[in-house]
């Protein structure tokens, strides 16, 4: 199927919109996401191909507050999920819509944060009923997953990591688009921890790096992120 990476046992990357991936945890308790891609058509349709209905879907995890990861949230819930949603602590206000992101470092973020987000990509509706994950948290998923607190690209991020699986996913730490970067200095809330959070990820060991734009890193995961630090 296009669009469709199996990462391991019972993990798979679907591409949900355009450029925009999501992550599926198969486990006997039923279906964990990390991230719902943005709100418009195209994740229940991609869980359909997976033989996964949304009543299955029993947990979201969210790598961070910006639409193309919460907006998808209101429509599973729409088609008959009654899923959870926790995201990182410090991006709970944000995803609740009690707060508004703080004004990113980079000059070309703050004018962009300023102009009005065409489409679905300035639709996040709020999760009311979020809870707050935190670094080091360990939950029940997949043979073990651990929250890893990634801050940069916004003040909360999380990756999560699953050691039995040999996989992390990192959400917007990186991109890889065209090429493996860092997360653009424009989208970005601060660079220098977020490139920090690059190195944490490299540290996990990893042999398998799902991200929520561009293929999966499968290949010298570890090196391939330090070289990212020290080419930056």
């Amino acid at each position: 199927m296009r669009g469709h990476v199996e990462l391991a046992d019972d993990v798979h990357q679907l591409t949900v919109q355009t450029g925009v991936n999501v992550v599926v945890l198969r486990d006997d308790d039923g279906v964990t996401l990390v991230d719902t891609g943005l709100d418009r058509p195209g994740l229940t349709a991609r869980l359909a191909r997976l033989g996964i209905a949304p009543s299955e879907v029993t947990r979201v995890l969210l790598t961070h507050a910006h639409p193309d990861h919460t907006g998808g949230v209101h429509r599973l819930r729409r088609s008959g999920s009654r899923a959870s949603v926790a995201i990182g602590a410090d991006d709970l206000d944000v995803g609740r819509g009690l707060a508004e992101p703080p004004a990113p470092e980079h000059l070309g973020g703050r004018l962009l944060s300023r102009l009005p987000a065409p489409g679905a990509w300035g639709h996040a509706p709020a999760v009311t009923d979020a809870t707050a994950l935190e670094d080091g948290q360990r939950l029940p998923i997949a043979g073990g997953l651990e929250v890893v607190a990634t801050p940069g690209h916004t003040v909360g991020h999380v990756a999560f990591h699953l050691p039995a699986r040999n996989v992390v996913i990192g959400g917007d730490v990186v991109f890889n688009v065209f090429s493996l970067r860092p997360s653009p200095a424009f989208l970005c809330w601060r660079t220098a921890p977020n490139l920090a959070s690059v190195a944490r990820l490299a540290a996990l060991g990893a042999t398998t790096l799902a991200l929520a734009h561009g293929q999966p890193v499968t290949d010298d995961v570890a090196g391939r992120l330090s070289q990212l630090i020290a080419d930056s």
